[in-house]
């Protein structure tokens, strides 16, 4: 059978953003286990490089989350229907101002809020943790490391069927939709978006769900410090 040849389809963001995704969940277990390293060898000349490399892969998972924000902000803007975050949240009648509230209606994108709050204040603590850098940053990159699975959509073989791990944001709505309108090569001329809910179409869902999720975010951080003064059995 031919395989259908879609009409007004735009599926660089598809292929980038499935990348910046598997970028982002490798580059947090690099780090994890950088910073980890770094810790056991912190009397030993191998500390340094062992630093320097979660440091590097921190960044790399940072930049690749904030990267994937971007284009999914970048379809959502574009009204880009045949990607099912667009479809599901926004329409044409939206207004501008309601678009953040959008991006996290949805609880992918409230799982990438949470990951950038992480990642901003991981650039602090790199900046400013000094001596304990490496087993804090340790525990908060393998924080990352489970809020990033919980975006991969992927599904992994267990016994006679199979477990899906996170949903991705980024997938196309034919690839999660079987409708007999993907028959049409041109079905994005038939559909529209569903639209944010009217009960969050207010300036309070603009500002809130950020603070909200900076205060989740927060609260990581002591913990981080905790779990690394348990691991070096400093108890005070």
């Amino acid at each position: 059978m031919t395989e259908i040849q879609y009409v007004g389809e735009t599926l660089w963001p598809y292929y980038l953003g499935h990348l910046l995704i598997v970028t982002g969940f490798v580059g947090a277990i690099v780090a994890a286990i950088s910073y980890y390293f770094a810790e056991k060898k912190r009397s030993s000349e191998a500390f340094t490089p062992w630093l320097k490399t979660g440091d590097w892969a921190y960044g790399i998972h940072g930049v690749s989350i904030i990267g994937l924000m971007g284009i999914i902000f970048y379809v959502m803007l574009n009204k880009m229907y045949e990607y099912a975050y667009a479809f599901n949240h926004v329409s044409d009648d939206l207004p501008f101002k309601y678009m953040f509230s959008a991006f996290w209606e949805g609880q992918e994108g409230s799982f990438l809020l949470w990951m950038f709050w992480h990642i901003i204040l991981g650039a602090v603590l790199i900046w400013k943790a000094g001596s304990w850098k490496a087993p804090v940053m340790a525990v908060l990159a393998l924080i990352q490391v489970f809020l990033n699975s919980m975006i991969l959509g992927i599904h992994i073989p267990f016994g006679e069927g199979s477990s899906k791990i996170g949903i991705n944001p980024i997938v196309l709505l034919r690839d999660v939709q079987d409708a007999p309108i993907f028959a049409n090569a041109e079905y994005l001329e038939l559909i529209t978006g569903s639209g944010l809910n009217i009960l969050l179409q207010n300036y309070w869902m603009t500002i809130h769900p950020p603070t909200t999720f900076l205060g989740f975010a927060a609260c990581a951080i002591p913990f981080c410090y905790v779990v690394a003064a348990l691991w070096r059995k400093d108890y005070k």
